[in-house]
């Protein structure tokens, strides 16, 4: 019993009041999964990609943590084959999601970038260390500099990931600059807000019964959004509270069923809301709060730069099917594990 009791203190500390709610939140996301295809006519699917990118985003988490205690130590091989390796995933897949991991490689090069000037910072100008500090420090910038790149070169591919980027970025530059951000309070709800009103636009739209002409002028949203939310919307009362099962919404939808490119909602919280209920909206918020907690975890300027590319990255699910490509939870991952594991040399704040 004291072995069990002194892991949990291990884990913990590590994670701390947050990252449990967020581990509490994905146990429950998961068991609920399994329990609604139970509930419906059909049949469980260990490769669904509610459970495929759920597993993807706690890898993530993991190997963030890893990547940020390296980094701190000075490496960067293992954060460069990281990111050659899941550039070298993202560039053939649909590309509204090799986007938006570049938003997340944007917020990543921030994170990155802060904690390469908080440890020059925190070097004395004398030590025998130093000039072995400058070399790393300059290895560190071009690995830095090719995230960047290679974040902004993949988010032009999608006018969506360009809007959400864009603030990502200009978050990281202010936070990185100032070495401060907002308190975490305010962080939080002004993020959670964000979301919840994206969600609500996504509904009213996919309510109505015409698609905006301007949105179609646009061409950033097309009509077939139109007929795929209100499919959802319509199968999603079928059945309110626990939605008609993983899987149900594709053969719903005369859409859905006839053309490939388009066999999703394309919006989470309608696809969730449709296959599992009311339920799964409540738990699919659990991991939004849950994943906002621990990115906080750290200092300002870490907290600011991971919630803000967390929120983009959830407004960014709001229009567009992300949970099929479990390459983009991954990449979350990375930034809630780089920002919320706690590490010796990293300064942390309490969230709750």
């Amino acid at each position: 019993m004291s072995r069990v009791q002194t892991a949990f203190e291990v884990v913990r500390d590590h994670i701390g009041r947050p990252g449990l709610f967020l581990m509490i939140a994905l146990i429950l996301w998961c068991g609920w999964i399994v329990i609604a295809s139970l509930l419906s006519q059909y049949p469980f699917d260990v490769r669904s990609p509610y459970l495929v990118s759920t597993v993807g985003l706690f890898v993530g988490g993991v190997v963030g943590s890893f990547l940020r205690t390296r980094w701190l130590r000075g490496g960067g091989i293992s954060f460069l084959v990281v990111l050659l390796g899941v550039t070298a995933v993202s560039l053939p897949i649909y590309a509204n999601a090799s986007a938006a991991v570049g938003g997340l490689f944007v917020a990543l090069a921030g994170l990155a970038t802060h904690d390469v000037r908080t440890k020059w910072q925190e070097t004395p100008p004398n030590s025998s260390g130093t000039t072995n500090a400058k070399y790393r420090a300059r290895w560190q910038a071009i690995v830095v500099a090719l995230t960047l790149l290679i974040g902004v070169h993949l988010a032009l591919g999608s006018q969506a990931a360009i809007v959400l980027t864009f603030p990502v970025l200009v978050t990281a530059v202010l936070a990185v600059w100032e070495q401060t951000g907002l308190s975490k309070r305010s962080l939080i709800i002004a993020c959670v807000l964000l979301v919840v009103v994206a969600a609500c636009v996504v509904v009213f739209l996919g309510s109505r019964n015409t698609w905006p002409g301007w949105l179609a002028d646009s061409g950033s949203l097309s009509g077939a959004r139109h007929t795929l939310w209100s499919d959802a919307l319509s199968l999603w009362a079928t059945q309110p509270l626990i939605g008609a099962g993983p899987g149900a919404f594709t053969p719903s939808s005369e859409l859905a069923s006839e053309v490939p490119s388009l066999a999703s909602v394309h919006s989470l919280p309608l696809q969730v809301g449709s296959e599992l209920g009311l339920v799964g909206i409540v738990l699919l918020g659990a991991l939004l709060v849950g994943g906002l907690l621990f990115a906080a975890r750290g200092s300002r300027p870490v907290a600011l730069i991971a919630t803000a590319a967390w929120t983009a990255l959830a407004v960014h699910s709001t229009i567009d099917h992300l949970e099929d490509f479990p390459v983009v939870a991954l990449m979350g991952g990375v930034i809630l594990g780089w920002s919320g594991f706690r590490t010796r040399t990293s300064r942390a704040f309490r969230v709750l």
